[in-house]
């Protein structure tokens, strides 16, 4: 059959679909719960979430699924950000963002003790999946 597979076998999902996890707001625990009650994988957009937020939107998601679902991170890097092309990008998209109710994203700088204590908050909550950006995790500790 089309959707069984490796991957819907090992992340215990009937559909091989994985929802994005985009970050700044928009995977609500309502949405990755959506996904994930709906056969798929949803998946929680945490990189700008500090460990506390994360754990507050792992236990709201809990309360919602007892299906799988992830979180994705992104290990922390030193952009050059163009503060102007933020502001003029925002500006643009602030109708968008007003006519679907979506708050404005946060983006709070990375560091490595932050991507630390959020792997820990990961192992913490016994998350069923965790999916990095562009990244190899660094050798065992």
């Amino acid at each position: 059959m089309w959707k069984k597979n490796r991957i819907t076998e090992q992340l215990n999902i009937e559909y091989p679909i994985i929802q994005a996890g985009m970050a700044g707001g928009i995977t609500t625990p309502e949405l990755v719960a959506a996904v994930s009650n709906s056969g798929g994988l949803g998946s929680l957009g945490a990189g700008y979430q500090t460990p506390e937020e994360m754990r507050a939107s792992i236990k709201k998601i809990r309360t919602l699924t007892d299906k799988p679902f992830g979180v994705n991170l992104f290990v922390p890097a030193r952009p050059v950000i163009d503060e102007a092309k933020v502001d003029e990008s925002n500006r643009l998209l602030a109708p968008i963002r007003r006519a679907l109710q979506i708050d404005p994203p946060r983006f709070a700088e990375g560091s490595p003790d932050r991507f630390d204590e959020q792997i820990e908050a990961i192992i913490e909550c016994h998350v069923p999946v965790l999916h990095l950006h562009s990244v190899c995790l660094p050798k065992k500790r």
